[in-house]
């Protein structure tokens, strides 16, 4: 089972989000919260396996929100959402350690695919790349 933490500051969105990953049986949404601060609070509460999150939330960003979540918990992944995916705000979202940036206008198609890849890709070793067998 895949526990997920919901953040966005806008009910209707938190909504929607419940509603696409309600389809799946493999996902459960364990809470939600509202701005970034309650989203670090529930994710040390709730010890969510995933943590899906608005980059522009109230109190402390969703980019620093995700920080605070990496440093307290580095094996929760983080996928942050964004009206619109800028390069720079993508590359700063990873570099605070989202495992993935979406358009809230690809939810609808791309918000499970993504939550399975970024949860298979934080289950790799660092070394499974360099990880082939040598060649006799």
């Amino acid at each position: 089972m895949i526990n997920v933490l919901l953040v966005d500051d806008y009910p209707i969105m938190q909504q929607l989000l419940r509603d696409i990953l309600q389809r799946y049986p493999d996902i459960c949404v364990v809470g939600e919260a509202q701005n970034g601060e309650e989203a670090v609070l529930q994710s040390m509460k709730l010890k969510p396996t995933v943590v899906i999150i608005d980059i522009n939330l109230p109190t402390i960003s969703g980019m620093e929100a995700t920080r605070l979540i990496k440093l307290q918990r580095p094996s929760t992944v983080v996928i942050g959402l964004t009206a619109g995916v800028p390069d720079q705000t993508v590359t700063a979202m990873r570099d605070a350690g989202a495992a993935a940036v979406l358009s809230k206008g690809d939810l609808l198609s791309a918000l499970y695919p993504t939550i399975i890849e970024a949860m298979r890709s934080s289950a790799k070793p660092a070394f499974a790349s360099a990880s082939a067998s040598p060649k006799h």
